[in-house]
């Protein structure tokens, strides 16, 4: 049995290089597409009215739990899908998608004070929204009794 050893060398004179250990991810420049966007101030009148966690990746990870509480609404249970909708605020606390579904599922659950409560933080996030906002208000005011 024969053991092969091969050795490189650099004969070339007295020329040394550092090779370069890091990963190429980490020597190519970060895309702009992944540098967070500057905080934005949130507001109630419609015409000025932006979405500050739009397209972020908390608010996608807030979606996707917002999304496993819409199946929680749709199997008839409400407490396990206020459940989620709460775990999609503590994630995105901008997400009025999260804070509207939380609404409907205290609704459903009859815990329609906290639902109102609820519906009327959405109603602020959902300023960029209209038919979403128009959604909570309307949920919100039949709760009220009116």
């Amino acid at each position: 049995m024969a053991l092969v050893i091969a050795s490189c060398s650099h004969r070339g004179g007295d020329r040394t290089t550092t090779p370069n250990t890091e990963p190429p991810s980490a020597r190519a420049e970060t895309p702009p597409s992944t540098i967070e966007p500057e905080p934005r101030e949130i507001s109630t009148d419609r015409a000025n009215a932006v979405d500050p966690g739009a397209g972020t990746m908390a608010r996608e990870a807030s979606q996707r739990v917002v999304e496993e509480g819409k199946g929680f609404l749709i199997a008839e249970r409400p407490r396990d899908a206020a459940s989620r909708f709460e775990r999609a605020t503590r994630i995105d606390p901008t997400n009025g998608f999260a804070y509207y579904y939380l609404g409907r599922a205290r609704a459903e659950a009859g815990d329609h004070r906290s639902a109102i409560g609820v519906l009327e933080k959405a109603e602020a996030l959902l300023g960029p929204y209209p038919e979403w906002r128009e959604r909570a208000v309307s949920l919100a005011e039949s709760l009220r009794g009116g």
